[in-house]
């Protein structure tokens, strides 16, 4: 079977689609990280996941079933179109801007690349497109410069509060 692209549509939560964002944690090094989104997903589209090959396990989550999805940030063999960060798409179809981050809540269709491995069917974030926006709350981890929209008014939201310094390792907390 060559790459077929499926859409899953759900809940969005912990979305690092960015290069200021991306998961840095527990990926190989390699890869230099990877951006990653967790999908709640309803029964239907669940079983149309599993129906697509998908191995994935999903977990009980408030709301349905959560499932990560992620996409290297480098290949291991320098193929471009199996790496970097996802397509992002507004709810009009137009390119998201990579400075309004994503919260939880927000309501979205991720695009999984399916395609054959020696080991069954493998999956890769290809896009997620932004249905119903939730801006991101919160100065931690936040990047210098990005300030989250609210889409349901026209005028901006206020500032972030500027972020704490950090204390270096051998600061004893009291």
């Amino acid at each position: 079977m060559a790459t077929k692209t499926i859409e899953l549509t759900g809940t969005l939560e912990w979305a690092k689609l960015f290069e200021g964002n991306r998961d840095n944690g527990e990926y190989d090094i390699e890869t230099d990280g990877a951006t990653t989104v967790d999908l709640i997903m309803d029964d239907k589209t669940l079983k149309a996941m599993k129906d697509a090959g998908i191995r994935k396990q999903a977990k009980e989550s408030e709301g349905g079933y959560r499932v990560k999805f992620k996409r290297p940030w480098k290949d291991k063999f320098d193929r471009e179109w199996a790496a970097g960060p996802p397509k992002v798409f507004g709810p009009d179809g137009s390119e998201w801007d990579d400075g309004e981050l994503i919260g939880n809540g927000t309501v979205g269709v991720v695009f999984v690349d399916v395609y054959d491995t020696k080991m069954g069917k493998g999956c890769r974030l290809n896009g997620v497109q932004v249905i119903d926006h939730v801006a991101f709350e919160g100065a931690g981890g936040q990047s210098a410069g990005i300030k989250p929209r609210d889409y349901t008014k026209d005028t901006p939201k206020a500032e972030a509060p500027p972020v704490a310094a950090k204390k270096s390792p051998g600061d004893i907390p009291f």
